[in-house]
């Protein structure tokens, strides 16, 4: 068993049950180990699952940089983000969630940046690196004549990433493939209206 497996357990029980209703006993059992083998690795739960936090949020600052520094169009890339959703396909091979629509989610990362610090911090950083990035791919678009050229390219990137990030806040009902479509076709239209 490999630090990386109880640390990707630990953040699967984690998102789909409730941090305070994992214990480390249940990540032993889960991957079949005992709670000594996480002791190994690990002092406490805490430890623990700010380990996996920091390994999510480093696999998906990784994610949106390969996403962002591709030869795609930005439609394609909106489209990636808005409609197929990939972030959530990317946990069902990541960590092992379904990828269903689950709020709870949105409010375990909620909880978790504001029980450390750190992860605050660090969700902040890369929201503001993500947003100059997607920025820049926007300018882009914009120089090609993809989207209109009076644009604010940084303020249109937060608009995304809220949509994108606030889309799963909003519930099943605005999850499905028509629903996440439409919404594309619309912040496509304002880009180039």
């Amino acid at each position: 068993m490999t630090k990386e497996s109880i640390i990707i357990v630990a953040l699967r029980l984690s998102l789909t049950r409730g941090y305070k209703s994992v214990s480390l006993i249940d990540v032993a059992n889960e991957i079949g180990i005992t709670k000594g083998g996480i002791y190994h690795y690990f002092s406490s739960k805490d430890e623990l699952l700010l380990a996996a936090l920091h390994f999510s949020l480093d696999y998906f600052e990784k994610r949106y940089a390969e996403l962002l520094s591709n030869k795609s169009t930005l439609r394609e890339i909106l489209y990636a983000l808005l409609v197929d959703n990939v972030f959530d396909e990317d946990s069902k091979q990541f960590i092992g969630t379904t990828g269903e629509c689950n709020v709870d989610h949105v409010h375990f990362y909620i909880e978790m940046m504001q029980r450390f610090s750190e992860i605050q911090e660090r969700v902040q950083k890369i929201n503001v690196s993500t947003c100059e990035a997607f920025a820049k791919r926007i300018q882009v678009a914009m120089d090609m004549g993809e989207i209109k050229s009076n644009l604010d390219s940084y303020a249109l990137a937060a608009n995304v990433m809220a949509l994108v990030n606030g889309q799963k806040s909003l519930g099943c009902n605005f999850q499905s493939q028509e629903m996440r479509k439409r919404m594309m076709d619309s912040m496509w239209t304002l880009m180039n209206s």
